[in-house]
């Protein structure tokens, strides 16, 4: 099914929504839910490989447009991010393969934005290392532990289209 990937993008934005409204809430401490990363795991384990880089596109795109980061710079990211799962599968194959998976994904992703961020900013970076690590370790956990509610929306989702499980050779 061609459209697999859009009516998953469709199924996984609550998810993004739910994290831009938990950001909104925090953002007088500076932090942001970050969910990107972890919504690619399991249409990584799916979806064709143009598929999933559509779906990684679609993603980033559709977090990114309300942040202060340069055009292209989270989307491209998941789509490098997304060609490197799809070309792995096996590497996702156990539960705690995918949960490291998704922490180290969200925390990569994670980076990039918060970078991408602090060089769009006129901002002074005064104290700028602790609230990176700080920010990076609230990704980290969020990916872990949001991992298998957005996997099983996402696996819910791509039973009822019917979607058989990718060929590990890409």
């Amino acid at each position: 099914m061609g459209w697999a990937w859009l009516i998953l993008l469709l199924a996984t934005y609550p998810w993004l929504l739910g994290a831009d409204l938990a950001g909104d809430t925090l953002a007088s401490s500076s932090l942001v839910v970050f969910v990107s990363g972890t919504c690619l795991i399991a249409p990584s384990r799916r979806l064709k490989r143009w598929q999933c880089v559509l779906f990684a596109a679609g993603l980033g795109f559709l977090f990114e447009a309300r942040r202060p980061i340069p055009d292209g710079t989270l989307a491209l990211t998941l789509v490098a991010v997304a060609i490197f799962l799809s070309s792995n599968r096996p590497l996702l194959r156990s539960t705690p393969r995918m949960l490291q998976g998704a922490a180290v994904v969200n925390v990569g992703a994670c980076l990039v934005w918060y970078l991408a961020a602090a060089f769009a900013s006129d901002a002074p970076s005064d104290g700028a290392a602790g609230h990176l690590f700080g920010q990076l370790l609230l990704a980290g956990v969020v990916g872990t532990l949001g991992l298998v509610p957005v996997a099983l929306t996402q696996n819910a989702v791509m039973d009822r289209l019917g979607l058989p499980p990718a060929p590990d050779v890409p």
